[in-house]
């Protein structure tokens, strides 16, 4: 007949048994308590990986805008805006050419041109005679520079909001996308805010730019009713290159 052993348990005053029990107990509280954070890391992405990369490469927005004029209700408009790169000249910006069309069955119409460089780290947008820095190194939350250069104003201040989760664009799901602020100016009488998201190889995938005025008389004072002014939404639909 087979003699049966009795299991010899490790002491708890095995002091190797201990210590491995106590790693793994940490390792495994460290992986639970990281995984949501680590999703939202972005690969290590610089400036350069936001821009368009190619020429011919487009971008097509679908464009919403509402405008409050008073004592009238809000009016709603939407049109496309085609985004197509022209000129590559070098690896340090590209030549943008912008179509706008009122229906989808109807041609596009050239209205313009901008120029978007790399400018040591910075991403610069020169169009109709305003340079504007939309994106600086490091891609980081709580990364903050000047977005209105060379303006006579005051200094308006971009920041880098939020690193976002992957999001569907036009049928692509993109990933490291960055949300910035590039100007905000609240308070109870009115809003100037514009926020972009950016993706890799794309740019400004999706854009919400206010310039409202709030109601400030009697009660309607500090509660965000809009008197006049426009919201104009931009999102991607369509992308490729010709």
């Amino acid at each position: 007949m087979q003699k049966i052993y009795p299991i010899k348990y490790p002491k708890l005053s095995d002091s190797y048994w201990v210590r491995g029990f106590c790693f793994f107990l940490t390792t495994l509280f460290y992986a639970c308590s990281s995984l949501d954070s680590t999703e939202l890391q972005p690969s290590i992405l610089s400036t350069r990986d936001y821009l368009m990369q190619e020429k011919g490469q487009f971008c097509v927005f679908s464009v919403h805008q509402i405008s409050y004029t008073l004592n009238q209700k809000a009016t709603e408009s939407l049109f496309f805006e085609k985004h197509i790169v022209i000129d590559y000249p070098n690896n340090e910006g590209v030549l943008v050419a912008i179509f706008r069309k009122n229906q989808e069955n109807t041609n596009w119409i050239e209205t313009g041109r901008k120029l978007v460089v790399l400018q040591n780290g910075k991403i610069i947008e020169i169009q109709s005679n305003q340079t504007q820095c939309i994106l600086v190194n490091p891609i980081e939350v709580g990364t903050r520079w000047n977005f209105q250069l060379y303006s006579p104003t005051k200094a308006q201040q971009a920041q880098i909001t939020r690193l976002l989760p992957p999001m569907t664009y036009s049928h692509k799901t993109m990933s490291n996308l960055v949300e910035v602020e590039l100007f905000k100016d609240s308070s109870a009488l009115s809003l100037q805010k514009k926020q972009v998201f950016f993706a890799p190889n794309f740019g400004i995938v999706f854009s919400k730019e206010s310039n409202v005025s709030y109601c400030y008389e009697g009660n309607c004072l500090g509660k965000g009713q809009i008197n006049y002014g426009t919201i104009i939404t931009y999102e991607l639909i369509d992308y490729g290159k010709e």
